[in-house]
């Protein structure tokens, strides 16, 4: 199986994609699954990993959404803050999600 283990979606009015301003003209506006899916089956890939592309617990949260209704994803990489005081207890909160495989901290914010 041909697999997309990283890729970003996004909604612009969420609000929480601080780096994507218009000077990023050809990824400033929306992106979800209609239109990556032709883009997936022309290249034969049967499943994706979606990769939040916001540190915010909400991106997260959108993530698990989409890809509960969109059978060719197979997992979301979210986040969380790490260094929060409840950060123990988030993770925990996450692990309940079976589509969550992982958390991927944003080093460079």
């Amino acid at each position: 199986m041909r697999v997309d283990a990283h890729h970003h979606l996004w909604r612009l009015d969420r609000g929480d994609y601080g780096w994507l301003t218009p000077d990023l003209a050809a990824l400033h506006r929306d992106f979800g699954p209609p239109d990556i899916a032709p883009l997936l089956a022309a290249a034969g890939v049967e499943a994706t990993v979606l990769v939040q592309a916001a540190p915010t617990p909400e991106e997260t949260r959108h993530l698990l959404d989409v890809a509960a209704c969109w059978p060719t994803c197979r997992g979301v990489v979210g986040w969380c803050d790490l260094a929060a005081p409840g950060a123990s207890a988030a993770l925990e909160d996450l692990s309940k999600e079976p589509l969550l495989k992982g958390i991927r901290p944003m080093v460079q914010d």
